[in-house]
């Protein structure tokens, strides 16, 4: 975790930028979630990666999917005071990280696993069907399909990773100047100065000689 510079800018601004940005799209999202839910009154008979859910896990699917949401936005706006607080307020982001790193590889074996807002393979499938009118897609077309959605799915991993990299060097970055400003503050010396009239009661040999002209 050596280094405080990242492409083209330090780690610090880096984190921040990404934070902002994770903030904005898991607001959306929440967004998205609540508008959906409260003005469509069938968003619970709406199914679920084409399972047959009950009525109560949609409801949990729902109502975890909003905890997480509300987890990640606050984990980015604890980035935000970490300069000015501490360090430790990149570790909720850092864990943040690691979870949809593992939400997201889980989701390769089960839709349910994926994160809110992140449409599954079976998802981008249905809508690339919807789009083209169909109800199947040819051999030909599934391949182009799997091919473009592996490349993304890769795109995103990596990111992620890379994100998560960052992160834990701005988290060293912090503590790295945070230790930094102790020593300094640690090596300063205090000089106490005679009062008045200490200093009229000083021995003559004390006081400087006096000046005599050539």
């Amino acid at each position: 975790m050596s280094g405080t510079r990242t492409l083209c800018c330090h780690v610090t601004t880096a984190t921040l930028s990404f934070a902002i940005i994770y903030l904005i799209v898991n607001v959306l999202n929440l967004v998205r979630i609540i508008l959906m839910v409260s003005l469509d009154k069938e968003a619970f008979s709406v199914p679920y990666y084409e399972s047959k859910a009950t009525r109560g896990q949609r409801v949990f699917d729902i109502s975890t999917n909003i905890l997480m949401l509300v987890m990640m936005s606050i984990s980015a706006v604890l980035v935000l005071f970490s300069k000015r607080k501490s360090p430790m307020f990149v570790l909720p982001f850092v864990l943040m990280m690691f979870v949809e790193l593992s939400l997201s590889f889980l989701s390769l074996f089960d839709g349910a696993w994926g994160l809110p807002g992140t449409p599954s393979y079976r998802d981008m499938l249905q809508a690339v069907k919807s789009q083209m009118r169909v109800d199947r897609l040819n051999e030909e077309e599934i391949g182009h399909f799997t091919m473009w959605y592996s490349v993304l799915f890769m795109m995103d991993i990596l990111l992620k990773v890379y994100v998560l990299q960052v992160s834990m060097r701005c988290f060293y970055a912090l503590k790295a100047e945070r230790m930094a400003a102790v020593v300094d503050t640690g090596n300063t010396v205090t000089v106490k100065l005679p009062s008045y009239d200490e200093a009229l009661k000083m021995k003559a040999e004390d006081t400087p000689p006096t000046y005599h002209e050539a």
